[in-house]
């Protein structure tokens, strides 16, 4: 597929909206530009919506979302979302994409964390989501990650002491190891952020807690809590605008049937439930998440885990509630996943660490800082690994710092393994927007009873592997509403003109099965109905049959009486 952009840094807000506003420029059949609101900052949060108009209204067809980051660190989300905008754009001549931009509709977020994502990018900080003060409204005692060696890097510091609970590994300095109970000569240290001490007593080092702590996928209606169950949850749900507007734009949305949320990372795809385990969820629905993930597996090579049970663990005491995936699912009935980028553990070769409840060794955890470093030496990223370096501290005296970047070695890829990061899920979400449910009629007929009298058949399918529902979920939530058949260019003679005909199911709920005999097939619930209709009419004059529904779209045909 043919691309334009070049991904060889992580974009700031400006060259985002420079490349959007380009996009509507440049393709105003295709690509609309819009902002679902401000940012705290004011900021706009902008929404490309990417759909072929002329096939139809975008807000009709069933829609697939992409949210680039709700963690403001995790900048690869928005590479990969732009990744997507700039595939869907210049391949509209492929069948592929123009198929799918006449179906159905893209509707892609790049940055809604505008804000905390240019602090990031600008200042040396880690930072979670938004770059207000959260919870304490001023720092607070303890140590406070800063970059006091200037690099334009926060990375790990070393203070040598008798107390010291690691040594330098004999074979690889950069390398520290706990030291044994019998190691009584010799180096030993005590490992801590990069940074300075706010009202430091002169012994004591502790971390102080984050500056900007308030957590935006923690700050969704669905099993919100307070900071003191859920930290970082905010005072109420919604409480800044980021948030806000995510969560009035969705509920207004009922096309959206899938959404992707980026993350950083890990190299895995997380499907809901995040609040409760995945036993008490709908069983159909968890299905339709496996067929998804088989997908994202054969394209990504990722691990695929459960929110709940297999990412968090099922006894963990660090919860995700108020999680916008959470909130998609549950309240909105929309396939929401989230996607862990950057595989780091791949890339060296390390020992995973999912699914839950594994826990691996500390030999095994040795050994995997072992190849990350060999990892590093072997792909020359020295760069983004140094050495431990002596540095004069104000506070401490002689420290040293040195270790990862972690904001682009570990949080984010480094530069030059951007490009083979974006592009592998978008060719995921391209395959898994196929999945979709879409409506289309089979089989028109009219026959003429006598004259001036017609009866009109109409057959209506639907062609996607999702039911056109989507989620068992959105019909639980009562937010579902029959598809409606409506007839328009006679005179209906008995009945009405509009027809609800509830929902079909997709081919993905149809049971298949390998018997003694062969392949077996059975139809759970109906793919199709048939529909009709007694009219007035004219001889040789048309009518005009529409099929309308909230998440497989509309279809529509001619019949001549």
């Amino acid at each position: 597929m043919k691309t334009v952009q070049s991904y060889d840094h992580y974009y700031n807000y400006q060259e985002i909206t420079d490349i959007l506003h380009e996009y509507a420029e440049q393709f105003p059949r295709y690509v609309k530009l819009s902002s679902i609101g401000k940012t705290t900052e004011n900021r706009e949060m902008w929404l490309l919506t990417v759909s072929d108009t002329e096939a139809g209204d975008p807000d009709e067809k069933p829609a697939y979302f992409t949210v680039g980051h709700v963690h403001a660190g995790e900048v690869t989300g928005c590479m990969c979302s732009m990744y997507l905008a700039d595939v869907l754009v210049h391949n509209t001549e492929e069948e592929e994409i123009a198929a799918l931009l006449r179906n159905s509709t893209f509707y892609i977020m790049p940055r809604p964390v505008a804000d905390g994502s240019e602090y990031y990018l600008t200042h040396p900080d880690m930072i979670r989501s938004i770059n207000i003060p959260y919870p304490f409204e001023t720092e607070m005692p303890g140590l406070v990650p800063s970059d006091i060696d200037g690099d334009g890097v926060i990375r790990n510091m070393i203070v040598k002491t008798p107390f010291g609970g690691w040594k330098k590994d004999e074979k690889d300095s950069r390398l520290l190891v706990k030291r044994e109970a019998d190691d009584v000569t010799g180096d030993f240290y005590n490992v801590y952020s990069e940074g300075m001490i706010n009202d430091y007593d002169g012994v004591h080092i502790e971390s102080a807690p984050a500056k900007y702590g308030l957590d935006l996928n923690r700050n969704y209606p669905m099993n919100w809590n307070p900071e003191y169950k859920q930290p970082g949850g905010g005072i109420y749900p919604g409480q800044v605008s980021e948030s806000r507007n995510l969560i009035e734009w969705i509920s207004r949305r009922r096309n959206l049937v899938s959404t992707i949320i980026f993350h950083t990372f890990g190299g895995m795809y997380l499907y809901p439930p995040a609040g409760i385990p995945a036993a008490q969820a709908d069983q159909k629905d968890q299905e339709m998440f496996k067929a998804f993930m088989k997908m994202a597996k054969e394209e990504t090579g990722y691990h695929q885990l459960r929110i709940k049970d297999d990412y968090l663990g099922l006894d963990t005491e660090y919860p995700a509630n108020g999680s916008l995936d959470d909130y998609l699912y549950h309240c909105n009935g929309v396939f929401s996943h989230s996607v862990e980028t950057w595989n780091l553990e791949a890339q060296c070769e390390m020992k995973p660490e999912y699914p839950k409840p594994v826990k691996l060794t500390e030999e095994e955890k040795m050994d995997n800082q072992r190849k990350l470093l060999e990892w590093v030496d072997k792909n020359k990223l020295n760069d983004y690994y140094m050495e431990w370096t002596e540095f004069e501290h104000p506070q401490l005296g002689t420290v040293e710092i040195g270790g990862p970047d972690k904001k682009f070695l570990l949080q984010n890829p480094p530069v030059q393994f951007l490009p083979q990061e974006v592009e592998k899920h978008t060719r995921y979400i391209l395959r898994h927007a196929k999945s979709m449910p879409h409506l289309a009629f089979v089989k028109t007929d009219s026959k003429k009873l006598a004259d001036g009298l017609y009866k009109v058949e109409a057959v209506i399918c639907n062609t996607g592997y999702m039911p056109t529902n989507a989620t068992n979920e959105f019909m639980t939530l009562k937010l579902a509403r029959d598809i409606e058949v409506i007839l328009k260019g006679a005179e209906v003679a008995e009945g009405k003109a509009v027809q609800k005909i509830g929902q079909l199911e997709g081919y993905g709920t149809v049971r298949r099965e390998y018997s003694f005999f062969g392949p077996v097939t059975v139809e759970p619930a109906p793919l199709s109905k048939k529909v009709t209709w007694f009219v007035y009419g004219k001889e040789g004059s048309e009518v005009t049959i529409t099929a309308c529904s909230q998440k497989a779209g509309k279809a529509e045909t001619t019949v001549t009486l």
